[in-house]
C-alpha cells in the first residue's frame, strides 16, 4: 500500500510538472510562433534569448525597438539622421500597441511603464506619457536603474519652454523627480550626477534640489 501511495504521488508530481512545461511552451514566444511580434525591422526573434521565454518582456523589447529606431538612419533615405515626423509617430503608435499588450500581462513592471511613457511621447500622446511616467514612479520610487531614464523623460514632459508646468507638475511629480535625482546621487557616477543637476537647474523647474 505504501509503495502504491509513493508511486501515485510520483505520477501526480510528474503530471503537474509536465503540465507546467506545456503551459510555459504555450505562453512563450520562444515556443509559440503565434505569440511573436515583429520589431521595427520586422524581426520576430530577440537577440536577448531569455526574453523569448517571458511574453511580457518579449513584447516590451519589441516595443523598445520602435522607440530607439529614430536614432538610426532612415532606411528609405540613408542621408537622413532621423526618420520624418510622421514615421516617428507611426513607430510610436506601434510601440504603444505592443506595450498595451505587455502591460496587460504584467502591469506591475515599473520599467515597462517607463517604456510606455517613451512610446506615448513618440506617438504624440503627451498626457498619456505623463500618466505612464507617474505610474512608474509609484511602482518603484527608489529604483537606481530607472532613475536616469525617468529624469530624461521628466525633462521632456515637464518643460517650461513648451508647457505651463504650474498647471501640470504636481507636488508628487516634484517629489518623484527629487527622489530620482537623490537615487542618481547615491548610485551613479559623479559626471551623471553633475549632468542631471545642471539639466534640472537649467530647466527652470523649481524643485528644491538636494544639496551637494
Amino acid at each position: 500500500m505504501e509503495r502504491f501511495l509513493i508511486t501515485t504521488s510520483t505520477v501526480a508530481i510528474l503530471l503537474v510538472g509536465g503540465g507546467s512545461v506545456l503551459t510555459l511552451a504555450a505562453n512563450a514566444p520562444a515556443f509559440n510562433a503565434e505569440l511573436r511580434r515583429g520589431n521595427v525591422f520586422d524581426q520576430p526573434i530577440l537577440a536577448v534569448g531569455a526574453d523569448m521565454y517571458d511574453r511580457a518582456s518579449y513584447l516590451m523589447q519589441q516595443a523598445a525597438s520602435y522607440i530607439r529606431a529614430d536614432l538610426l538612419p532612415y532606411a528609405d533615405d540613408p542621408d537622413r539622421l532621423t526618420a520624418p515626423v510622421e514615421v516617428v509617430a507611426e513607430r510610436g503608435s506601434q510601440a504603444v500597441a505592443l506595450m498595451d499588450e505587455s502591460l496587460s500581462l504584467n502591469p506591475g513592471n515599473a520599467h515597462a511603464w517607463a517604456v510606455m511613457a517613451s512610446a506615448r511621447i513618440y506617438s504624440g500622446d503627451i498626457e498619456g506619457a505623463r500618466d505612464a511616467l507617474r505610474t512608474s514612479w509609484e511602482l518603484a520610487p527608489h529604483n537606481f536603474s530607472l532613475a536616469p531614464e525617468r529624469l530624461d523623460l521628466a525633462l521632456v514632459l515637464f518643460d517650461p519652454l513648451t508647457d505651463d508646468v504650474d498647471d501640470i507638475l504636481t507636488d508628487a511629480d516634484r517629489a518623484a523627480m527629487r527622489r530620482d535625482l537623490d537615487t542618481v546621487i547615491r548610485h551613479h557616477r559623479a559626471e551623471d550626477v553633475g549632468f542631471y543637476r545642471e539639466e534640472l537647474e537649467l530647466s527652470g523647474l523649481d524643485l528644491e534640489l538636494p544639496q551637494e
